[in-house]
């Protein structure tokens, strides 16, 4: 990982609370009181079927396994659009996801978050997130695709080391994703996100292998292409062939930096031993992030929905601001050999850091 102006995972360890970013720090008014955002190892997967029962029991299957590891973490459940019951609810009185599903016709909305914050509108380390898009509207098309977002902290990846791109693989094999992609990402409130994505912005000016953008907004673009690389980066069999096959996945991505593994419907690239910050000051294109992103640069989706815009001129990627974040690790085509050559320097995988099944 290139050097930051502080070792986040040492500081996590020694004052974690140092982390937590207050809520609505950009305001004009002054920081609010309580965590607007939190820094962890997320994962994102885009999806079709979100009101089909089968999907429905996928989603309910990726919660358990997520819920046995989170444990007493979580403390909210928030619902969007709910048919009975309150907008939040503290976890240990919430039913079980599955009891609530079923409640669902094929047209209401699939739509639950579950946080770690201390305080209902806090920010949490811990979280799990799953947007569907009604029946109806996949009928009529044009909607995108359903997402699910599932957050680790970095102590716990950088103690465990396998066990996000497992959960990530499994995930993936179970909804059949379309894409996807993992690494560094801001938690943001669940309540209050509109309130924090201007810190959100800032920081994704500083740090190019930070996500960004509102996960509802990527997924209503999601059926036009990837919306980015990351150190973990899932595309379809469909894709895969757009860029030459697993062949040409093989010869551009060496197997001592990149490893792959199949997930049924496609292929997860790993990219790298750890997550990839790219802090501008340092590295901000490094070639295990720049290299497979020049491959599936003909996979991506023209425009993703990031922010809505600025109220009182706060940062927003809206805008030029939104397409620069979309092409941060663009190279051209006779910067290859330069990149090829630079991916020498970059740490490798390790046996420790990779799935026991890739391909």
């Amino acid at each position: 990982m290139n050097e930051l102006p502080f070792d986040p995972i040492q500081l996590m360890r020694e004052h974690p609370e140092k982390m937590r970013v207050p809520g609505n720090l950009f305001s004009s008014g002054g920081a609010d009181d309580y965590v607007g955002a939190v820094p962890a190892i997320s994962g994102v997967l885009f999806f079709e079927g979100a009101h089909e029962p089968l999907v429905r029991e996928a989603i309910c299957a990726c919660f358990d396994e997520y819920a046995a590891l989170a444990g007493e973490h979580l403390t909210w459940l928030w619902r969007e659009d709910a048919p009975a019951g309150p907008a939040r609810i503290a976890y240990p009185k919430a039913r079980p996801l599955q009891v609530l599903m079923k409640q669902l016709s094929a047209d209401q909305l699939v739509s639950f978050t579950y946080t770690s914050g201390t305080k209902a509108d806090d920010a949490g380390e811990w979280e799990f997130q799953v947007h569907g898009i009604r029946g109806w509207k996949v009928k009529m098309g044009g909607w995108g695709l359903s997402t699910l977002r599932f957050t680790i902290p970095l102590l716990h990846v950088e103690d465990h080391p396998t066990a996000f791109q497992a959960m990530f693989v499994q995930f993936a094999r179970r909804l059949n994703a379309v894409h996807g992609y993992g690494g560094h990402a801001l938690v943001l409130s669940a309540s209050q996100a509109y309130e924090n994505h201007p810190f959100e912005a800032y920081l994704a000016k500083l740090l190019n292998g930070l996500d960004a953008g509102d996960l509802i907004a990527a997924g209503s673009d999601a059926d036009k292409g990837i919306k980015t690389v990351s150190w973990l980066t899932a595309v379809d069999y469909a894709m895969v062939e757009r860029v030459g096959g697993i062949d040409v996945l093989r010869s551009e991505l060496p197997m001592d930096w990149f490893a792959l593994y199949d997930y049924g419907n496609g292929i997860v690239v790993q990219a790298g031993p750890a997550p990839e910050a790219a802090p501008v000051d340092a590295d901000a294109k490094p070639a295990r992030l720049a290299l497979p992103n020049h491959l599936f640069k003909k996979v991506r989706a023209p425009e993703v929905g990031m922010h809505t815009g600025s109220v009182n001129g706060e940062p927003r990627l809206v805008g030029r601001a939104a397409e620069q974040w979309l092409e941060r690790f663009d190279i051209d085509s006779s910067e290859l050999m330069t990149y090829k050559a630079k991916l020498l320097d970059e740490p490798k995988l390790t046996p420790d850091s990779t799935l026991p099944d890739r391909l």
